[in-house]
């Protein structure tokens, strides 16, 4: 069985992965895993049988790639927020330009 920092290191290697092909659903299920794995991680550092300095390491590594997370989540958020902003102004100029053809047409 693997001990817990091990499978937290595997957890930060799903993580970073995740991350770098943006794969927002992944880093989803992987995120909902932290919890659980850095638990456990504290509670063998707690019983004596674990690395305190190599869980502190491991937990400074997961802080970076969820600040990098969240840092890339705002920048897609955002540029899919500027996108649909353009599509509107699309949208109302193309009903806009409907709206005056229609008025010329009429007698």
């Amino acid at each position: 069985m693997p001990n817990a920092l091990e499978s937290l290191d595997r957890l930060i290697n799903d993580f970073r992965e995740a991350l770098t092909r943006e794969d927002w659903e992944t880093l989803d299920r992987v995120s909902q895993s932290v919890r659980p794995a850095v638990a456990a991680a504290v509670a063998d550092v707690e019983e004596g049988t674990g690395d305190r300095d190599g869980l502190g390491q491991r937990l400074e590594r997961l802080q970076t790639l969820m600040d990098d997370a969240t840092r890339q989540a705002t920048e897609s958020r955002d540029t899919a927020a500027r996108e649909l902003r353009g599509m509107n102004q699309n949208r109302n100029a193309l009903k806009t330009y409907a709206n005056v053809r229609a008025r010329g047409r009429r007698p």
